[in-house]
C-alpha cells in the first residue's frame, strides 16, 4: 500500500492526514513521553466494532490499553456521561501521566477531549477521528465540550490534543449519509475560507462526490484542504476572539436547528446536515447584508439542495428557533451575530443579524 501521510505542523498539535497517518502514533506518544500512567481508549458501540481493531492492528503502543466505552451520539455529550467515564478512570488507576485516545467521530472528539481536560485538571490526549464529521472539524483546533440539556456545546474549554491522525480507512466504514454530512465541513471551509477550494469542489457535483471511494486521491485532497483552512484559523486566533469565527459560517442558524431537532420526537438532524440548511441561510444574510451576488447565492443553495433534503420547518418551528437563537456563543448583549460572506472565500465576521432578517433567510431556505 502506498502511504501518503502528511503532517501539517502548528504551534500546539501535529495534524497528520492521508494513508498511514496510524503509523505516526506510536512515534508520538513515544516522542512526547505519553501514557506513563497508562492509555486509555475512548470509543462508542460503532467504533468498537469497527474501528478499534484498525488501531489496535497499526499501535503496538495500544495493545495494553484500557477501553471506554459510551454510546453513540449527542446523548452521550453530558455531563453525567463525563463524570462516569471520571469515575471509571479513577477506579482504574488513571493518573496525570495518562493518555486518552479519543477514538470516534465528532461527538467522542468532543466528549473524550472535555474529559481530559478536567481529569486531574488535564491529562494529555490523542484524537483519531473516524468520521469525516470529526476528520474536518471537531477533531482539530483544541474545543472541547458537552452539551447542556438539548443545547449544544454550552460547556467546555479550549484544550489542545497532542496529535490529531486522520486516516481514510476509518471512513470506508461509514454510511452514506454521515460522509455527507461531514462534507457540509469541507463546503464550509470552501465558503468561508477559500474560494479556490469552492471552484474545485463546484466543478464536481455533491452527488458525484459522496460517491467516490474515500481513499480516492481527489476525496482525500478536499479533506487535506479544509484541514488546512481550519488549522490556519486556529493558529491565527485559537482563542476564537476575532478570525477564527469564519468557522462558523452556517452554524448559527445551523446549531439552532439542530438543537431543534435533538429535542424533538422526529428523526434527528446529524450535525452536517444542520449546517447545510444555516449556509442557505447565511448566504441569503450575506446577501442582505454582506453584498453577496445574486449568482452565488444561487450557484451555493443549487449545490447544497443536490445533497441535502430540505428539512420542513412550520411557523411553530420558527419561532422555537428564534429563541434557540439566543444561546448561541457568538451574541453579544442579546443580538445575534453572524458570520457571512462578501464572495465566496471571503469572510465577514460580527455582523449583527434582526429577527425580521433571520426570518427572511429561514423562508428563502424552505422555499
Amino acid at each position: 500500500m502506498k502511504l501518503t501521510a502528511r503532517i501539517i505542523t502548528t504551534d500546539r498539535t501535529p495534524i497528520f492526514t492521508g494513508s498511514g497517518s496510524l503509523l505516526h502514533v506510536d512515534r508520538v506518544i513515544r516522542s512526547q513521553h505519553l501514557g506513563r500512567d497508562g492509555i486509555f481508549i475512548l470509543v462508542d458501540k460503532n467504533t468498537r466494532k469497527h474501528c478499534l481493531p484498525l488501531l489496535l492492528g497499526q499501535s503496538a503502543s495500544m495493545t495494553a490499553a484500557r477501553i471506554l466505552e459510551v454510546d453513540g451520539g449527542e446523548v452521550s455529550k453530558t455531563l453525567q456521561v463525563a463524570e462516569h467515564l471520571w469515575n471509571r478512570m479513577l477506579d482504574e488507576g488513571a493518573g496525570r501521566q495518562s493518555l486518552l485516545v479519543n477514538l470516534g467521530g465528532g461527538v467522542v472528539s468532543d466528549l473524550g477531549g472535555f474529559v481530559a481536560s478536567a481529569y486531574k485538571r488535564g491529562i494529555p490526549y490523542l484524537n483519531i477521528p473516524t468520521s469525516l464529521m470529526g476528520q474536518t472539524d471537531a477533531a482539530i483546533g483544541g474545543k472541547t465540550s458537552v452539551n447542556a440539556g438539548t443545547i449544544k456545546n454550552q460547556v467546555g474549554f479550549f484544550y489542545a490534543s497532542k496529535g490529531v491522525f486522520i486516516d481514510p480507512l476509518f471512513l470506508e466504514t461509514l454510511p452514506e449519509n454521515h460522509l455527507r454530512s461531514g462534507f457540509a465541513e469541507i463546503i464550509k471551509c470552501a465558503l468561508a475560507g477559500d474560494a479556490r477550494l469552492w471552484r474545485r469542489l463546484k466543478n464536481h457535483r455533491l452527488p458525484a462526490l459522496l460517491s467516490m471511494p474515500p481513499g480516492h486521491p481527489f476525496f482525500q485532497a478536499m479533506i487535506t484542504h479544509a484541514v488546512t483552512i481550519k488549522h490556519q484559523a486556529v493558529v491565527k486566533d485559537y482563542r476564537e476572539t476575532g478570525y477564527r469565527k469564519i468557522l462558523n459560517f452556517g452554524h448559527t442558524i445551523g446549531h439552532a436547528l439542530e438543537t431543534w431537532s435533538l429535542g424533538e420526537s422526529r428523526q434527528p438532524l446529524l450535525h452536517g446536515e444542520a449546517v447545510a440548511a444555516g449556509m442557505i441561510c447565511a448566504s441569503y444574510l450575506s446577501k442582505l447584508k454582506a453584498g453577496l451576488p445574486d449568482r452565488d447565492l444561487d450557484d451555493i443553495r443549487t449545490y447544497l439542495a443536490e445533497g441535502f433534503k430540505p428539512y420542513p420547518l412550520g411557523g411553530d418551528e420558527k419561532n422555537a428557533l428564534a429563541g434557540l437563537l439566543v444561546h448561541d456563543k457568538k451574541n453579544q448583549q442579546g443580538r445575534s451575530r453572524f458570520t457571512l460572506i462578501s464572495r465566496p472565500g471571503i469572510p465577514v465576521i460580527n455582523v449583527e443579524c434582526d429577527p425580521g432578517e433571520i426570518s427572511e433567510a429561514v423562508d428563502f431556505y424552505l422555499q
